[in-house]
């Protein structure tokens, strides 16, 4: 370090360097003033005295520690030499491998080319990570800046256990939540300090344990058994398999397996005209589950039965009105944008990757903090930020040059209305995305259009919902039941944002007038036809779509991958309860690390890219145990690791249940091996 200060009484360690910049704006904003000003960068941290303490805030870049890989134990290179020498190799011998203690290695010191700088044939540690250890061992009192999740909690406190051998839930040690990093936000946050040992974030620590020490073992010993039965062309990248690339892999196969067995088929809509030219579709037949000429879905799929129905319609066969009612219906505005949801609407809207939104998201919220704490997964919001709404959406007036109609959806705000949005109840250690109330200054066009989404799904909280008279007319021919469906508008409501535009969704689009139907009474078709609609197979998943689907798993667990439908209605319960498969940190960098090992593939060029199993994939899943290629094997494990950060259970219970899993699996994959001989 350039500068030397043996007296240290406070210590503010950030997870980025962005929010490293916006403590050390509160903190002067408040009264400190910089002592180190010309030497910062080359001391990696700024020194500012305020009020007579002596104040150091610096940051990390992530995770500074990681656990060692296989190659990196005494074991695994006895086993290697010994390999070698019996002129065998594959690792079943030296599976399952639970390192009797963990290795952790420092997080490398990268050049200018983003490549590890090496000394002797050995990378570098990183010179911040040294930095960061001086200062910790020099503070009387230690903040604990970085993110506010489980992810976040343990960067910091691997540090102070690994590298320090103390313990983070000492007093000296304190946690503070950056969530806003607007400037009038953060005067209040850096004044705001808690425990770091409190039990929130003691447990928080062991979810992230248990999670990392899980997903190692799992990931390490399944890669070296799989690895060790596939070939692969030289230069091919290694398979690192892990539970939520694995459940990747197989929503993505499901998907790829139902397209080539579908065959596309005509359903049949019979259609009957009344006299007032109200037009009737053909809604379904009564009793008709497991007779001829309906599938599954109760669709009619027989040509000559179609013909027959509305031959009868036509002839004037009489039907009767058995629900003739006009309801006004009122439409919530969708709820603010979690990572998950906007990483979706985002990458269909914006035509890009999900990495590249989330790349767009993370400069927003680090760079322009225009936003609030993006690595969420909740969409709801705290009660009490809706006492700061009067003063983000007078802030929001100067955003209208970055997003179109913004303008206009302002005049029509009630900054006093409380959406379904603002819920104590439905938000964790984290809230929905929202704008921070900073004025968007140089941002470029994708950046625009991503923060004009955030924005729009902010204000939408405060229109109001969008309400309609929903008209609905069913009559019943025989068996045979037909609606007509209307809606028309009475409010705009949220829909009166630009991008959300008034539809007829609900209705086919006539009106339906209901003055001469009354329920019991009777009416005659004086025409009828066919409308025939082709039901092709379902779309190949792009990136925007498999994210959807890893969002929404429970959506594509059938009872027939079952053996009963109570344990798939139990699948759908755990993986709606986790909230899918990965989290709002994982999901993006996951799709991406899958394609990249060659498990799966993408077709086509542009907004029409696909992605596919790949051979190897399919060969992949083909090797591994039933009960890990289940998509709901993820969020089971999710499940787990929450139930630890809430104190329920201990993360060595978890751990261990890994362990077991662990075995079983290598001697199924062993088994197979031997049985493939």
């Amino acid at each position: 370090m350039a500068t030397d200060h043996t007296k240290l009484d406070e210590l503010w360690i950030a997870e980025k360097p962005s929010n490293q910049a916006v403590i050390e704006k509160a903190l002067r904003a408040l009264g400190a003033q910089c002592v180190n000003s010309s030497s910062c960068r080359a001391d990696g941290f700024v020194l500012l005295n305020w009020k007579g303490k002596s104040i150091a805030v610096t940051s990390v870049f992530g995770h500074m520690l990681s656990l060692v890989p296989p190659r990196g134990y005494d074991s695994y290179q006895r086993y290697v030499e010994q390999s070698k020498e019996l002129g065998r190799w594959d690792f079943f011998g030296f599976l399952p491998f639970f390192p009797p203690e963990l290795l952790y290695e420092a997080k490398p010191e990268l050049g200018r080319d983003k490549k590890p700088v090496t000394r002797g044939g050995q990378p570098v540690e990183s010179v911040r990570l040294k930095v960061v250890e001086q200062l910790l061992r020099k503070a009387k009192q230690v903040i604990n800046a970085c993110d506010t999740d489980r992810e976040g909690q343990l960067i910091f406190d691997e540090i102070v256990m690994r590298r320090l051998k103390q313990d983070p839930a000492d007093p000296k040690f304190k946690r503070v939540r950056i969530v806003n990093p607007d400037d009038k936000a953060m005067l209040e946050t850096v004044q705001t300090l808690e425990a770091n040992g409190s039990d929130l974030w003691v447990n928080l620590r062991a979810a992230a344990v248990a999670r990392e020490e899980c997903d190692y073992l799992l990931g390490m010993n399944v890669s070296m058994a799989v690895q060790s039965l596939i070939r692969r062309e030289r230069g091919a990248p290694p398979i690192g398999l892990g539970r939520v690339k694995i459940a990747i892999a197989v929503l993505v196969d499901q998907q790829d397996r139902r397209i080539a067995a579908f065959v596309p088929y005509d359903a049949y809509v019979p259609i009957a005209q009344l006299a007032d030219r109200t037009q009737l579709r053909w809604f379904k037949r009564l009793g008709s589950e497991g007779t001829p000429g309906f599938n599954a879905k109760g669709q009619l799929v027989d040509k000559v039965l179609a013909d027959r129905i509305v031959a009868d319609v036509a002839r004037g066969q009489p039907g009767v009105i058995t629900n003739a009612s006009v309801e006004e219906k009122a439409e919530p505005a969708p709820l603010p944008y979690s990572m998950g949801t906007l990483l979706v609407d985002a990458s269909k809207k914006l035509g890009l990757s999900v990495s590249e939104v989330q790349e767009l998201a993370q400069r927003l919220y680090e760079k322009h903090k225009l936003i609030t704490y993006v690595g969420t997964d909740c969409q709801y919001l705290p009660e009490n930020m809706h006492e700061r709404a009067p003063e983000i959406l007078h802030a929001l007036r100067f955003a209208t040059g970055a997003v179109p109609g913004l303008e206009k959806a302002l005049e029509l705000v009630n900054p006093a209305f409380k959406s379904r949005a603002f819920n104590d109840g439905k938000v964790d250690e984290h809230f929905a995305i929202t704008p921070s109330g900073a004025e968007p200054v140089g941002l470029n066009d994708s950046e625009a259009a991503l923060y004009g989404m955030i924005v729009n799904r902010y204000v939408a909280q405060f229109l109001g919902p969008y309400t309609y008279l929903s008209t609905v007319l069913t009559v019943q021919f025989g068996q045979d039941v037909f609606r007509a469906l209307a809606r028309r508008p009475t409010r705009a409501g949220w829909r009166a944002i630009s991008d959300q535009s008034v539809d007829d969704a609900e209705g086919n689009g006539d009106a339906v007038d209901l003055a001469r139907f009354r329920e019991g009474g009777q009416v005659q078709a004086v025409g009828a036809r066919i409308d025939v609609k082709r039901v092709d197979p379902p779309s190949a998943f792009d990136q925007s779509t498999l994210a959807e689907a890893m969002l929404h798993a429970h959506r594509y667990v059938r009872d027939e991958d079952y053996p009963s439908r109570e344990q798939a209605e139990e699948v759908r319960k755990v993986l709606t309860q986790t909230e899918g498969i990965g989290t709002s940190r994982t999901r993006a960098s996951a799709i991406t690390e899958v394609l990249t090992m060659g498990l799966l593939i993408e077709a086509g060029s542009g907004k029409k890219r696909t992605v596919h199993i790949s051979d190897v994939g399919r060969q992949t899943l083909g090797l591994l145990p039933p009960h890990l290629t289940s998509i709901a094997v993820t969020a089971q494990w999710e499940l787990l690791f929450s139930l630890v950060a809430k104190g329920q259970i201990p993360a060595s219970a978890v751990i261990d249940q890994q362990k077991q899993l662990i075995k079983h699996v290598v001697k199924f994959l062993a088994d197979n091996r031997r049985s493939a001989a």
